[in-house]
């Protein structure tokens, strides 16, 4: 199973490294793809989300890097199912997507824009780090059997 979220990481980070690309190659003004709800601008963020941590280039390369070993190490402790393992991917492959770049370049290149959240300008790396994070709060209230820990299974196995 540790084959799905290496392949759900690489399609993830492929598919970032493959429109920032496209955006910066090709996208020299605003176009609106959707009137009011969806346009392409090419922005680069060299903070984090929102711009947090914006010009402190080794915290914006340091939080990521302890967040997603924090998780790891929380995770690691629980039996994988395949949804977990495609919710690990997501967040992976936009963890890998984003911070290649911000370590390569000092900043991040974000093309989506939702004109309805004109505070909030993205690209593939960061929806899908929060596509994986809604579907682990999904997986906290409506799945249970994505929480059994290993040490449980571990004395089931053994009749204690």
């Amino acid at each position: 199973m540790i084959l799905l979220m290496i392949l759900v990481a690489a399609a993830v980070a492929l598919t970032d490294w493959a429109t920032k690309l496209l955006a910066v190659k090709g996208l020299n003004d605003a176009v609106v793809v959707i009137a009011n709800i969806l346009e392409l601008r090419l922005t680069h963020n060299n903070g984090m989300a929102l711009g947090f941590l914006a010009g402190n280039r080794i915290a914006s390369l340091l939080m990521p890097l302890i967040i997603n070993i924090v998780a790891w190490y929380m995770l690691r402790s629980y039996i994988p199912t395949r949804y977990m393992r495609v919710v690990e991917g997501l967040v992976l492959g936009g963890f890998v997507g984003n911070f290649a770049e911000r370590l390569i370049f000092g900043s991040v290149v974000d093309m989506i824009y939702f004109p309805f959240l004109p505070w909030f300008i993205c690209n593939v790396a960061d929806i899908a780090i929060c596509a994986g994070v809604a579907l682990l709060i999904i997986s906290l209230l409506f799945r249970p059997q994505d929480w059994r820990e290993k040490i449980a299974e571990d004395k089931q196995v053994s009749g204690e």
